[in-house]
């Protein structure tokens, strides 16, 4: 069983390895995207909200 979970933990730590991390310019980039892509769907849902209440509103 202690074989099988060195085995494991060498086989992780030489995949980990293989990995090709981002750069921190990446990773600031990358997270910079999905924040305004964020707010930009979170208004877009907002504003539809709005829209769709005035609607539903002015029909009852």
């Amino acid at each position: 069983m202690i074989k099988k979970i060195q085995q494991f933990i060498e086989d992780v730590q030489n995949e980990m390895s293989k990995v090709s991390w981002p750069t921190h310019q990446e990773l600031v980039n990358s997270t910079l995207i999905v924040v305004v892509v964020s707010i930009l769907f979170t208004v877009f849902i907002f504003l539809s909200d709005i829209v769709i209440s005035k609607v539903v509103e002015f029909l009852y």
